[in-house]
């Protein structure tokens, strides 16, 4: 898309008053430029265009609620999250996704996990201050099997931030983890579950409307089964990036959409706040469908009152 034929996207109306933060997974991506965020420009001069260069900034013009992705590969600093919170609207919500040392082990030792658990609460210390702090998210991979130890594992890390008062919700892909037993001990232990909706394989956890804390929590992955195991080598980072491309090219149906609202009617039975956030984010399908989300559901709450 050339940038010339850049424009913005149509603002959705801020349900946030209702409980509901819809919003994407992460808002900084490359290929968002002359789709979603403005043109680059190398010398913006008013200050309109520097809010518009600035893509925090810009994102909150359209959703109240965002994923913090980058905590995944980088240990969070508390700096960053002063800059975050100097740079966020009032009803802003943020979840932050936890290192992918404590998510992504192999050896579920709970000492050095705990240990990066207490920096990521204080690093996340000045949203907490000024109640923007949704919560953490731990996420699973797909393909990892439910045992008592990693429970074990995951509910003591958990409980290094819930013991400070603060939200975790742990992502759980993989079938194995759909147990009553388990669902159980995260109500018991103050965790919150994600619903997360992912591709058919046959090994998914199923995509359900259910709450184990008074915060909900909704995933969305896209359903590409194509294309959600990488084929091919991946040696290089231009590799990888296309493989992660391809994953998170979807975009929902409308039927799928209607779907989706109405697990988010349920849950919001259930709790008293609700974060959502988009993971196919190639090309701004993200974008675009959280903003018919918003739209849909405005309609559904507008209609029940």
């Amino acid at each position: 898309m050339k940038t010339v034929d850049w424009h913005p996207l149509r603002t959705p109306p801020d349900i946030s008053p209702s409980g509901y933060y819809i919003g994407t997974s992460g808002y900084y991506f490359e290929d968002w430029i002359g789709r979603f965020n403005p043109p680059k420009q190398s010398r913006p001069r008013t200050p309109q265009e520097r809010e518009e260069q600035d893509r925090l900034r810009f994102y909150q013009k359209y959703f109240s609620f965002v994923e913090i992705n980058n905590t995944f590969y980088r240990e969070p600093m508390l700096d960053n999250f002063v800059d975050v919170e100097r740079r966020s609207k009032e009803s802003m919500q943020y979840a932050v996704k936890v290192h992918r040392d404590i998510s992504h082990t192999r050896s579920w030792d709970a000492k050095d996990a705990c240990a990066l658990m207490m920096q990521h609460v204080t690093a996340v210390s000045p949203l907490v201050e000024t109640g923007r702090f949704f919560s953490f998210l731990i996420q699973l991979e797909d393909r990892l099997y439910r045992s008592q130890k990693r429970l074990d594992y995951l509910l003591n890390v958990a409980s290094v931030a819930t013991k400070m008062r603060m939200d975790v919700h742990i992502e759980f892909r993989h079938i194995s983890w759909h147990t009553f037993f388990v669902l159980q001990a995260l109500k018991d232990a103050g965790v919150g579950v994600v619903n997360t909706d992912i591709p058919p394989v046959e090994h998914a956890f199923p995509f359900k409307a259910y709450a184990t804390t008074d915060k909900g929590y909704m995933r969305l992955s896209g359903r590409n089964l194509e294309h959600w195991y990488p084929k091919g080598p991946r040696k290089s980072p231009k590799d990888r990036i296309a493989a992660r491309n391809n994953r998170y090219d979807y975009k929902y149906s409308p039927e799928e959409m209607s779907q989706i609202v109405e697990k988010q009617l349920v849950l919001g039975t259930k709790t008293s706040s609700q974060a959502i956030a988009y993971n196919n984010h190639y090309q701004t399908k993200a974008v675009q469908d959280a903003i018919e989300n918003i739209e849909i559901l405005k309609g559904k709450i507008r209609g029940n009152s």
